[in-house]
Parts: structure tokens; C-alpha cells; sequence
């Protein structure tokens, strides 16, 4: 039976000698004699290459061998050879086989004269191991675990989806370690804390994450927290693996359980999403300890997946519901085999080089002009689906991006072509306009800079108003408490009608002297935000529901502007009543005017000037 060459060990050495154990010369003529370790009269082939690449083959070399006169190991045409191995049976590879090796210094006539050394088991290989055998994989797929730049705390009563530690993100929809629940209400609050009890078999992270519910809510089907694990599901599907979880109950409480589940995410827009599934209910003690809990990843064979290519697998850990209670958990990790690792460890640089990584939306400036894959050119064109006549990029992984703008800016600032779907600027109303093959543009950003904007102020924020009360005052439902601080551009949505005065599809910039989180007052520009007058005034409380949202993706300024009287310092003349006739005579060069309403000859060319700022060109990316 002919052997498995991608079974051979080959010498560790370039070039090896053997030398005189007394004399420590080469071992000129010695014999090296290789046997069966189990069987050590039954000699047992050893190897040399030859050929060429592509093609090599492996011939067997002369045992008993004789050395070179410089103590080397040569093929028969007396080349020196490096020498394979092949540590298992020739008829059975799956059989381990090792070698007993003899080395022998001869005498004047050429026979053996003194042994030199032996080497038995040799090359080692485990006696309970196949080459064919797999060896399970101890890498952890639950990306920072030990909650490296989470979010310190959240009161989460009003909370239904929170990202509250980063994680895997690209590509994802809903990625990052996030909080999750269906109704508000319940009193909840979320705090990492720094750990102070020693976990037993595993290294102790720095963080845990603690979970309080001190009043409960009825109607809830889900809390918990949710781990991203692996994007697109047919990956995974039917993989055995193991979750390990370290979770404590704190004393007192009587519900010292957690539920946990993979949730397999057929993607955004799939005709329909299977419900979590249970893996198992874990009971807690006082203390910190490590469950194991084995499992399958689902099939996914016959899912019908959404268009937008985000479908993926996460783990749920999920609390008590509808009832109080107060667990820890700390280092959920997911690894594909039924056996684990006592002591898994990444460092926060491995961690930051995912949590750290370019996220969906952002900017990437570079005088290189390759287009970087993963990311679009900032061209001012246009992004879409394979099938759209999209010109910076057609192809499905512009969803995150196409989605990201299409719900973040409005459609004067990244038209969709052939118009919005009603109602607009959501997720549902982004994938119907994807998969029908429309185009969303790009923010516009040739030839521009871009200035900054909270990034907490990240969503719509209601506003009412009450007119007659004042006429310059939006008093603002924002449970986060975010602040929007004069100079803020934001625009103004409404789904009847809004205040007489204040118009959608308008740039306006917030007045906040007082830094309120519940009411703000706008100006129709940033100069008159900032003296804080004029305001734009309204007439009535308007209709339906008003908010104001960021101005994400606007574009403004000029690179030549013609001045206006009006933009003109304003300015007089004092000219001595003796010198009025001369300075009218010789044209004054301004519209100064006399007692007698006589006028200089005009000035100036109304020439437009540059008003651009010293700006420097590069090339832009967004990332996809």
C-alpha cells in the first residue's frame, strides 16, 4: 500500500551530521539502522525527496544506511538528503508506528564496531491520536466578553434596544452586545462593575455585568441580553458547539434562573423569522460558576433569507420575566466543540482590533486612490442593490450603508430615485425601495468639508408647543436627557401638520442658552443662533405628531458669494461742508449724498469673491 506523503516528517535541519560520541569528528561510514519500535527486528522504511515541484515523490532510503565520509545521510547516488519519516503503519495510516533508531561507528573492514546511541518512539506522535482525528477549536466567538468600553451604567425602564458594550458590527443589523426587551416599564437597571470574586477554573475578567429589576412589568416576553456570533447563518448551521457562561444570583432573591437561546436572524426582510430557541435554563447559586452548556446551531438549509445579506446567529441570555431580580454574569463565550478551555484569555488590543474596526457610515480621507473593498467612494453618486443602475456601487452588501442613510437623512439630502416609499425614513420603507431596485445618493461631499453633530442626538426627538404661551419655545420628549446645544442643525418632521411658522425640508439651528434637555428655540441661521436673535417665531400648536430630527447629510455654503447692500458695514461719511462741491465734481466714489440730494457716481464691480475656506483635496470613502 502506498503511503500518504502529507504524513511524512521530514529532518528539522537543513544539513545533518553525525559525529564520533568520543571523538566529536564526523561519524565517517557509521550504519544507521531503522526498525519497528514494537518490533525491533522488523525494519521499517524511511524516506528521501526527489523531483520536481508539483511532482514530487518520496523514494525509500537504503536500512541499514551507510553515512558519507563526513558523516552525512546520502541517497544512493551519494547525494546528501534530508530524511522523512512516516510514524505510522504503511498499511493503515490511521495506526501511529514509531521508530527505534540504531547508530553504529564501523571497524577497518566495514562492519559495526560501537553503538553510538539509540532512539526509541521516535518522531513522537500521541499514542491515541490519528493523523485523520480533529482536534476541537478553543477560539471563543463571543467578541469581547469581558465588556472591554461598555457603557458603566443604564437605567433601562424605558430601553427596548440599547447597544451597551461593543462587539462584532460589520455587516450586522442590531450587532454590538445590546440590551433588549419588548415592553417598558419595568424598573431595570444595567451597571459593569469590576470584578472582586476570583472565578474558578478561568481566567477572572475585569468586568461583569450586573442586572437589577426592582419592579416588575407585566406582558414581557423579552429581556436580555444579546450577543452577536457569527454573520450569515448557512455558516454555522448544524454545527455542535458549546455556551459557557460564569453567573451568579445575588443572595436574596428567589429568581436565580437565566434562559439561554441562539436566535438565528434569517436577515432584514425575510418573509418570516423563527422565534429564539431554548438551549437551557441555568439555576444560580450565591456565587460565580461556569456552566457548560452544549448545543446545536439550527439548520438553515431551507430559510428563505432576506435581500439584504445581514442574517446571522446570536446568543440570547435571557432574564426572569415579568418578575424582580438581581443577577451577574460575566464572559459568555461560544466555542465549536463539546470540550472547552479552562483558561481563555484575549488581551484588549485583540478585542479593540474588532470593537475598534470602521463601522457602517463612517469616513475613511486617504491620498491613495485603490478603493479599499468594503467601502464605496464618497463620488456623490449613487448606492443600490445588484440589479439597481446604482453608480457608485451595485451590489447587496450596500444594504448597511443604504439603509444607515436612508433613515438617517432626509430625502432633500440622499434622493431615492423614483421617490420614498410612504411613510419614509424607516427600515421597512429602506428594504422596499431596495429590493425594487431604487438608488439612494450618496451625501454629498465633493469639494465640501464636513462639520460636526452630536452623535447622541442620533434619533427624533418630539416637540410640542404651546402657542399663546410663547411663540419661539418646542418643549422636547427626550427621556436620555440629550442636550442640544446652540448652534445644533436639525430639521423638522411631522405626520400632520406642523406649528404655522415652521416649515419641513428647512435647516434650522437650535437657540440653547441654558443647555435644557426640554426646551429649545431655533434661528434660520447659525449667526442668528448665536446672538440669539432674531427667532423663528410660530402661530399655532399644530397637528399630529412634530419632532425634530438631525440634519445629517445637508450640504450648504458657497465658494462665491455677491454681497448685498444690505451685507455692506454699515457707514457714513463726514465731509466738511466747504469740500461737498469738489468731492461731487471729481466723483466721490461712494452714494454719499448732499444737503441738496445730489449723488456721487457709484464704485465696486459687484464682482463675487471667494468666501471658500482653506481647504486641501484628498480622497473619501464611507464604509459599507
Amino acid at each position: 500500500m502506498a503511503i500518504n506523503p502529507d504524513l511524512l516528517i521530514a529532518a528539522p535541519m537543513l544539513q545533518d551530521y553525525i559525529v564520533d560520541k568520543v571523538l566529536g569528528t564526523p561519524l565517517a561510514g557509521g550504519i544507521v539502522s531503522l526498525f519497528v519500535d514494537t518490533a525491533r527486528q522488523t525494519y521499517k522504511n524511511w524516506y528521501y525527496q526527489t523531483g520536481t515541484p508539483g511532482a514530487y515523490t518520496y523514494i525509500p532510503l537504503d536500512n541499514p544506511l551507510s553515512l558519507s565520509s563526513v558523516g552525512t545521510i546520502q541517497d544512493p547516488n551519494g547525494n546528501d538528503v534530508i530524511p522523512f519519516y512516516y510514524p505510522f503503519e504503511e498499511s493503515d495510516e490511521n495506526t501511529p508506528e514509531a521508530y527505534y533508531i540504531t547508530v553504529y561507528s564501523v571497524d577497518s573492514n566495514g562492519n559495526p564496531a560501537t553503538l553510538q546511541f539509540t532512539r526509541e518512539n521516535f518522531p513522537f506522535t500521541p499514542s491515541n491520536v490519528s493523523p485523520t482525528a480533529t482536534s476541537p477549536t478553543f477560539r471563543n466567538y463571543i467578541i469581547n466578553n469581558t465588556y472591554w468600553r461598555n457603557i458603566g451604567s443604564l437605567n433601562a425602564t424605558n430601553v427596548l434596544n440599547q447597544i451597551i458594550a461593543p462587539s462584532q458590527h460589520d455587516g450586522y443589523t442590531n450587532g454590538d452586545i445590546r440590551f433588549l426587551k419588548n415592553v417598558t416599564g419595568a424598573n431595570d437597571a444595567i451597571a459593569f462593575s469590576l470584578m472582586t470574586e476570583q472565578l474558578d477554573n478561568d481566567i477572572t475578567p475585569e468586568f461583569f455585568l450586573g442586572f437589577q429589576c426592582n419592579g416588575a412589568q407585566a406582558g414581557e416576553t423579552q429581556k436580555c441580553i444579546q450577543y452577536p456570533v457569527s454573520l450569515h447563518v448557512k455558516q454555522l448551521q448544524n454545527v455542535t458547539a458549546s455556551l459557557v457562561i460564569q453567573a451568579q444570583n445575588v443572595a436574596g432573591n428567589p429568581n436565580n434562573y437565566l434562559d439561554l437561546y441562539i436566535y438565528q436572524f434569517l436577515g432584514t426582510g425575510a418573509l418570516s423569522q423563527p422565534a429564539p430557541v431554548l438551549i437551557k435554563r441555568i439555576i444560580l447559586n450565591n456565587d460565580f460558576q461556569k456552566f457548560i452548556v452544549p448545543f446545536t446551531f439550527p439548520d438553515a438549509s431551507t430559510a428563505s433569507l432576506g435581500a439584504g445579506g445581514d442574517d446571522a446567529y446570536f446568543i440570547q441570555v435571557q432574564y426572569p420575566l415579568a418578575v424582580t431580580c438581581n443577577i451577574n454574569h460575566t464572559k459568555p463565550s461560544i466555542y465549536l466543540s463539546d470540550t472547552v478551555p479552562d483558561n481563555d484569555f484575549d488581551t484588549y488590543d485583540q478585542i479593540g482590533t474588532v470593537i475598534d474596526s470602521p463601522r457602517t457610515g463612517d469616513y475613511r480621507t486617504s491620498l491613495n486612490s485603490f478603493l479599499p473593498f468594503g467601502w464605496v467612494p464618497a463620488n456623490d453618486g449613487t448606492i443600490g442593490n445588484s440589479s439597481s443602475s446604482a453608480t457608485s456601487r451595485a451590489n447587496n452588501d450596500t444594504w448597511p450603508l443604504y439603509n444607515l442613510i436612508y433613515t438617517s437623512v432626509l430625502d432633500n439630502w440622499a434622493p431615492v430615485s423614483g421617490g420614498r416609499t410612504s411613510p419614509g425614513n424607516t427600515t421597512a420603507a429602506a428594504y422596499t425601495d431596495f429590493t425594487a431596485n431604487k438608488t439612494i445618493t450618496l451625501t454629498r461631499n465633493l469639494g465640501r468639508v464636513v462639520a460636526g453633530l452630536n452623535p447622541a442626538f442620533n434619533t427624533a426627538l418630539v416637540f410640542t408647543v404651546a402657542f399663546g404661551t410663547s411663540n419661539t419655545i418646542l418643549n422636547l420628549t427626550n427621556p436620555a436627557g440629550i442636550i442640544l446645544t446652540t448652534g445644533t442643525a436639525l430639521q423638522l418632521t411631522t405626520t400632520g401638520g406642523l406649528p404655522t411658522g415652521l416649515s419641513a425640508n428647512t435647516i434650522y439651528y437650535v437657540y440653547n442658552p441654558t443647555n435644557s434637555t426640554t426646551a429649545i428655540q431655533l434661528a434660520a441661521n447659525l449667526i442668528n443662533a448665536n446672538a440669539g436673535s432674531p427667532l423663528v417665531t410660530f402661530s399655532s400648536n399644530g397637528s399630529g405628531t412634530n419632532s425634530v430630527v438631525p440634519a445629517l447629510g445637508i450640504y450648504m455654503g458657497e465658494s462665491a458669494h455677491q454681497m448685498t447692500l444690505a451685507e455692506l458695514v454699515a457707514h457714513t461719511h463726514t465731509v466738511p461742508i466747504s469740500l461737498v462741491p469738489n468731492i461731487l465734481s471729481s466723483g466721490g466714489g461712494h452714494n454719499d449724498t448732499n444737503s441738496s440730494n445730489t449723488t456721487t457716481s457709484s464704485t465696486g464691480s459687484s464682482t463675487p469673491f471667494n468666501v471658500l475656506q482653506p481647504t486641501t483635496f484628498g480622497n473619501v470613502f464611507f464604509k459599507l
